[in-house]
């Protein structure tokens, strides 16, 4: 049950926004805030440097630069013709 009430004042074309989503959705205009304001004042996810050092922590079986790069390089050119083959 909501118990606080807030006044927030809005461009025309906001509410307009608010009303044309809450109506394509079945919902009401408060409900339509209530779940942006949740959204937006969630916790946050982890930053950058928390994901990175999560990935580095996982020590996942990787090659060094060099052999990722090719393995990289020579997936992207599977299947495409040879430029030194002029057989076709």
């Amino acid at each position: 049950m909501f118990t606080e009430r807030t006044q927030v004042l809005l461009s025309r074309e906001q509410r307009e926004r608010l009303e044309r989503m809450a109506t394509r959705e079945g919902r009401s205009v408060g409900s339509v805030i209530r779940e942006a304001v949740e959204s937006y004042t969630a916790a946050s996810p982890r930053s950058r440097a928390e994901a990175a050092a999560a990935l580095i922590a996982m020590e996942l079986p990787v090659g060094d630069w060099d052999e990722m790069k090719a393995e990289i390089v020579d997936g992207a050119l599977a299947g495409l013709p040879d430029p030194g083959d002029t057989s076709g």
